[in-house]
């Protein structure tokens, strides 16, 4: 059985430095039964056909209880261009796609396979998974925001480790943090307040600015938070769906029991609600 996905592309026409980078992310909930068809050699099967421009990166993930699913990506001619690999659960398709038209992706179990699954996948235009060359800061955090609307399925290419990671102007280091799929960028560790505090209102200043009137600010005072303190500003975007933000962060790590080599952290992170 097949299903049509359609994908949908939003033009902010009141944004225009969003509109230069294109990412999409969709999720669905399916089912394998004795009525979906089986053929021998190949499994049991769902599919869905995807319309797909040339050069658009796609990341597929499938995820089931029931079954160990299996991802096949077959091209407009029919030829199988990407499959997973079986691996318990989970299975996935990293890949860019070559040609325009109907793409069909393929749930596939095995005889016995029946059961509810999830299916998420994230689609970036071709001109959205890489940072252009010598981008200023609102650039490259406005390329980031666009990933976090896909929680950075996209961002890295876990088959291409050639890739410098895309950090922030001015950041030190940046990372992935898994464990909640938020971008986390460190500018600042010091054992000095006012440095700290002083750098925390110009990373303010320079994301208000970048992000303009479009999103919510929320001031919030020093927090206690476990044994350490947090002060923060957070962006939020004005959308009715699960909301994208920037959250610029200072730390004192100062009472903590915990060893932390300075006193104060500089952060900014990017998420999406979940």
């Amino acid at each position: 059985m097949k299903h049509k996905l359609i994908i949908l592309y939003f033009v902010l026409l009141s944004l225009p430095v969003f509109a230069q980078f294109e990412v999409e992310f969709n999720e669905l909930k399916g089912e394998l039964t004795k009525n979906d068809k089986y053929q021998e050699g190949f499994g049991r099967y769902d599919g869905f056909q995807i319309p797909l421009y040339a050069g658009e990166t796609v990341n597929f993930v499938a995820y089931s209880e029931k079954f160990t699913p299996k991802i096949i990506f077959v091209s407009p001619q029919g030829h199988v261009f990407k499959q997973s690999n079986e691996s318990g659960k989970i299975a996935s398709i990293f890949t860019t796609v070559p040609e325009e038209g109907e793409w069909v992706l393929y749930i596939v179990g095995d005889i016995n396979s029946f059961g509810s699954y999830s299916l998420q996948y994230a689609l970036a235009s071709a001109n959205s998974i890489k940072l252009p060359a010598n981008s200023d800061f609102c650039t490259t955090l406005n390329f980031i925001i666009a990933h976090a609307k896909a929680y950075f399925l996209l961002f890295e290419d876990p088959y291409n480790l050639q890739e410098s990671f895309v950090k922030l102007n001015g950041a030190n280091d940046a990372f992935i943090d898994y464990a909640d799929a938020s971008y986390n960028s460190i500018f600042l560790e010091t054992d000095n307040l006012k440095e700290a505090e002083k750098l925390f209102r110009q990373l303010a200043d320079q994301v208000s600015k970048c992000l303009g009137k479009e999103w919510t600010i929320s001031n919030s005072n020093w927090q206690k938070v476990e044994d350490y303190k947090v002060m923060s500003i957070k962006y939020s975007e004005k959308v009715n769906e699960k909301e994208r933000f920037v959250n610029v962060v200072l730390l004192d790590f100062k009472g903590s029991k915990a060893k932390f080599v300075n006193d104060y952290s500089v952060q900014v992170l990017i998420n999406r609600n979940q």
